[in-house]
C-alpha cells in the first residue's frame, strides 16, 4: 500500500472530548484538556507520523451556540478548519439519539466532497442500549463512511479509529518533517499549558475570561535553563484578585503546574514567570479577541 497522507479535522461539541482523543492517539501530550466547555480556542494542528501514513490532525474549538463575541469567534474558528480537509472526524457521546444542535452543525458538514468518520467517544459509559441507539440514529443520517465507538480515556477502539481514518486519506509524501508533534510554535504551547493550570484551578466564570500571552521566552546559553515570562489577562479586577489568591497563593500554583509539564515537555529545566493583567471587557472586543488569542 501507498504512503498516505493529510489534514484530518476533528469536530464536535464542546467538552466531548477531541483533544483528549487526539492526545491518546499521538501517545503524547499536544493540547491541553480540561473538563470545562470551550476549553480549545485555536486550530491546533497535531501531526502523527507513522511509517505507513502521516495524519495531520487539526483541533478545533467544540461547537456551541455562542453566548458572546468570544464564543462566536470560537464556532468560527471550528468551522473555517474544514477548509480543504481530507477527512472530518465527528465527535459525539452516547446519548441514544442525535442532539439537536448537531442536527444544524451536520447539514452544513453534509455538502463536504470529503469522507466523514463519525466518533462515538465515552463509549465506557454508555447506559442501557444508548451507544447502539446512537450509532443506528447517526448511520441513518446516511453521511457517516463509518462510525466507531470509542473511549479517548480508556483508549477502546483507538487503533481502529486510526486505522480507518488512515484509509481514507489520499496517497501522499508526508507534508511535515516526521519528528514534528504540532506545527506550533513553544510560545503557543507554554501560554495553553499555563491557560490548563488556570481553568483546573479556578471556578465559575474565570476560565472564559482568561487568555494567556507569553511575552518572552529563551534558553539560557551558560546552563540548560528555558526563561519563560507570560501574562494571565481577565475581564475585570474581581478576576486577578482570584487568580493572584491570597498571598499570591494561587497564582504560585499555577505557576508551579503548568512549570512542571513545561519540563516535561522540553526535558530540561524551566524558570516561569507569571502577571495578571486586567482588560476591561476583553471577550466582548473583535480585536482583543484576535489579538489575545492568536486567531
Amino acid at each position: 500500500m501507498s504512503y498516505r497522507s493529510g489534514t484530518v479535522a476533528v469536530l464536535g461539541q464542546t467538552n466531548v472530548g477531541k483533544s483528549t482523543f487526539i492526545n491518546a492517539v499521538l501517545g503524547r501530550k499536544v493540547v491541553i484538556v480540561s473538563d470545562r466547555p470551550q476549553t480549545t480556542r485555536n486550530r491546533i494542528r497535531c501531526i502523527l507520523t507513522t511509517p505507513e501514513a502521516q495524519v495531520v490532525f487539526v483541533d478545533t474549538p467544540g461547537l456551541h451556540q455562542p453566548l458572546n463575541k468570544l464564543s462566536s469567534h470560537l464556532v468560527r474558528q471550528a468551522m473555517r478548519a474544514l477548509s480543504g480537509v481530507d477527512v472530518v472526524a465527528y465527535m459525539v457521546e452516547p446519548t441514544g439519539g442525535v442532539e439537536p444542535y448537531d442536527v444544524t452543525v451536520l447539514a452544513k458538514i453534509k455538502p463536504l466532497p470529503c469522507p466523514k468518520v463519525l466518533l462515538v467517544n465515552k463509549s465506557d459509559r454508555a447506559r442501557g442500549n444508548s451507544l447502539p441507539e446512537t450509532l443506528l440514529a447517526y448511520e441513518a443520517l446516511g453521511m457517516f463512511a463509518d462510525l466507531i465507538p470509542i473511549s479517548a480515556v480508556r483508549g477502546t477502539n483507538l487503533d481502529r479509529a486510526l486505522a480507518v481514518i488512515v484509509g481514507h486519506l489520499p496517497p501522499g509524501e508526508p507534508l511535515f518533517p516526521p519528528d514534528l508533534a504540532t506545527d506550533r510554535p513553544l510560545e503557543f504551547l507554554a501560554a495553553e499549558l499555563v491557560r490548563e493550570k488556570v481553568f483546573q484551578t479556578t471556578f465559575q466564570e474565570i476560565p472564559y475570561s482568561t487568555a494567556v500571552t507569553v511575552e518572552h521566552i529563551a534558553e539560557r546559553e551558560d546552563k540548560p535553563l528555558v526563561e519563560i515570562y507570560a501574562s494571565i489577562h481577565v475581564a475585570k479586577d474581581s478576576q486577578k484578585g482570584i487568580i493572584i489568591g491570597s498571598g499570591g497563593q494561587k497564582l504560585k500554583e499555577i505557576g508551579t503546574l503548568a512549570r512542571q509539564e513545561l519540563e516535561l515537555l522540553l526535558g530540561k529545566k524551566v524558570f516561569l514567570s507569571l502577571q495578571v493583567k486586567v482588560r476591561p471587557k476583553w471577550t466582548e472586543s473583535e480585536e482583543e479577541i484576535v489579538r489575545l488569542t492568536g486567531e
